[in-house]
């Protein structure tokens, strides 16, 4: 299944705290949860959109977070 922006979407609206920020002109996607760094992700290229299904299953596969995953409903 692919996993969408819309799908990555919807998990940070479950997750309110949650947030994605680029650090000043670079790739680096710093991934917040209230006020900390929970993740920091290197990508080739500074899109959300189009690295929606390595954020997901990056943000997915944490340890030691927790966080509610939304059901994924196939159309």
């Amino acid at each position: 299944m692919k996993i969408t922006y819309d799908i990555l979407q919807n998990l940070l609206k479950c997750n309110k705290g949650m947030k994605l920020v680029f650090r000043d002109n670079s790739n680096i996607l710093d991934v917040y949860l209230f006020s900390d760094i929970i993740l920091s992700l290197n990508l080739n290229i500074n899109n959300i959109e189009d690295n929606a299904e390595f954020i997901y299953n990056s943000i997915t596969r944490l340890d030691n977070v927790t966080i509610y995953i939304p059901k994924i409903y196939q159309k």
